[in-house]
């Protein structure tokens, strides 16, 4: 199958992209370097310890802008200028506004009155306990038996190997996002 105004009797000629195309492996790196380059003209620069988290800052005002996949979460201590980088930004992105931040990768923000941000994984975790039929157990200040006999010859395989590595990347994702 050619492409559109591509013709051509030779079957081994191949049509070069130059630009990404929505849905190609290269798509989200394009994207990301696309919204880079905006970013870094309107003065943002990328977190040293994270490079999907770009940084502004103007003498007293700074604005947090995280990036992941096709979801951005924007912050500032400024409002007017906060919402003047939206605006820049949707004049070079077709941007969706869906409100007040209350959930994010597992993680339950709550806007407190003093206008601080309590994050939690309450939600999180209370599903997992939901999915692995545990929700009603008791808990436990050690969750391994202390009598526990191993043996070389280990035990029966898992009924559901997917499941139990599941839940033990869910445990860890829980782990080292816990917002202390």
């Amino acid at each position: 199958l050619q492409p559109q105004g591509f013709e051509s009797s030779d079957s081994s000629l191949v049509c070069k992209l130059h630009k990404a195309l929505y849905g190609l492996k290269q798509a989200p790196r394009q994207w990301f370097e696309r919204l880079q380059s905006s970013l870094l003209l309107l003065g943002f620069k990328p977190s040293k310890c994270d490079p999907s988290l770009f940084v502004f800052n103007s003498n007293n005002d700074t604005i947090y802008l995280l990036v992941y996949v096709d979801d951005i979460i924007i912050t500032s201590n400024n409002t007017i200028l906060l919402h003047n980088t939206i605006s820049k930004l949707n004049k070079a992105f077709s941007l969706k506004h869906l409100g007040s931040l209350d959930y994010f990768l597992g993680i339950e923000v709550h806007h407190l009155p003093n206008g601080s941000l309590l994050l939690t994984q309450s939600k999180y975790l209370r599903d997992l306990l939901t999915r692995t039929h545990m929700l009603e157990s008791s808990p436990v200040s050690t969750p391994m038996q202390s009598t526990c006999k191993l043996t070389k010859l280990g035990s029966a395989a898992l009924d559901d190997p997917f499941m139990y590595r599941s839940v033990v990347g869910a445990l860890q994702y829980a782990t080292i996002t816990r917002p202390e």
